[in-house]
């Protein structure tokens, strides 16, 4: 192969050198069997300037600059892609819950799991769109760069990602289909990671043909759709926002975790006293003047003491002023079912018999 591209390239030298223009050699190359893409090639280093002998245009070349600039947009493109579909996966698990599934009765997974993909879209996608409008302004200024090495090999590299994913999530459609499990939560999840591979490998696919019928002069494609998948991002991103209250909300869910915690950890206190005196403790001080014991007892915010209320026999409440009702958002996890609570003071009745 490296001799007949070597022939090639001798022959069209030689033909130009002639006087031949480049139409008719890619004619009669065409007659002798090369294909439209060899012989597009060949040409295509020559430039169309009138001169004595053929003028050579510059070739792509590799730069360590190029490669870096190459292997970011396309680590970010892979993260944004990912993080996306987990965030809309998120989202069709909020509005479409499974209650068989025991995952979904954990209180905890709605809010990290938001959080961190919306914190990687966010970061991410500009990364991506600055590098992806800096290349592009490159490649318009020198488009030989259309041709560097890093850049076809981690595009046709992506176009295999993209397929092996789209082929692999039409087979799970097949198999649940089959299986009589398909649901509209799981056809919506399908249809998520439909789009975004088939736009992923739509969007490079024609950029590589572009540049197959163009050649490296060809416009780059894709600001249009790179504007479309930012819109869809923030609609994405607001509406997680939107759902888990942002960053104050969650600072108030977390501050009446950490006094639920603390009211466990005192419960758990108590039925030790419990055990070895038969009787409750008078107060919190005495609780915590036990060996061993190392016991919250003020609020984290306001530093104001919680309240302690002995009663007959081993029951007991403990009080204290809570920021968010636990019941508005409608979850069912252990945070909810052992600890409900309203906005505002509330009281647990507790019994230092049980655990």
């Amino acid at each position: 192969m490296a001799a007949g591209t070597q022939e090639l390239e001798l022959f069209v030298r030689e033909a130009l050198l002639r006087g031949q223009s480049k139409e008719a050699i890619a004619q009669a190359l065409g007659q002798a069997g090369w294909t439209s893409e060899q012989t597009r090639g060949v040409l295509d280093a020559y430039a169309d300037v009138g001169f004595v002998v053929p003028v050579p245009k510059p070739r792509a070349s590799l730069s360590a600059r190029e490669a870096f600039l190459y292997l970011v947009l396309f680590a970010t493109l892979y993260f944004v892609a990912f993080n996306l579909g987990s965030l809309l996966f998120d989202l069709i698990d909020t509005w479409l819950a499974d209650p068989v599934d025991p995952i979904q009765q954990l209180h905890f997974r709605l809010g990290p799991e938001l959080h961190w993909s919306v914190a990687a879209v966010i970061i991410s996608f500009p990364v991506f769109a600055f590098v992806s409008a800096y290349l592009a302004g490159e490649v318009a200024r020198y488009p030989i760069k259309r041709l560097s090495p890093v850049r076809r090999w981690l595009t046709y590299l992506t176009l295999f990602v993209a397929a092996s994913v789209l082929i692999g999530d039409m087979t799970a459609l097949v198999y649940n289909l089959l299986d009589g499990e398909l649901s509209l939560r799981f056809a919506l999840k399908v249809l998520v990671v439909a789009a975004i591979a088939g736009t992923v490998f739509g969007y490079y696919l024609r950029d590589l043909r572009r540049e197959e019928t163009e050649g490296p002069s060809g416009r780059a494609v894709g600001r249009g759709l790179l504007i479309l998948t930012g819109a869809v991002m923030v609609a994405a991103v607001a509406t997680a926002l939107w759902i888990t209250g942002g960053p104050g909300a969650q600072r108030l869910i977390r501050l009446d975790q950490r006094r639920v915690q603390d009211f466990e950890r005192i419960r758990t206190a108590v039925a030790g006293y419990v055990i070895q005196h038969d009787r409750l403790p008078p107060d919190l001080k005495t609780l915590a003047e036990q060996p061993g014991v190392s016991l919250p007892h003020a609020d984290p915010v306001s530093g104001a003491p919680y309240a302690y209320e002995p009663g007959a026999g081993h029951a007991y409440r403990l009080c204290a002023s809570f920021a968010t009702d636990t019941g508005a958002d409608g979850k069912d996890g252990w945070y909810e079912r052992e600890w409900p609570h309203p906005a505002g003071k509330h009281c647990f009745d507790l019994n230092g018999d049980k655990r």
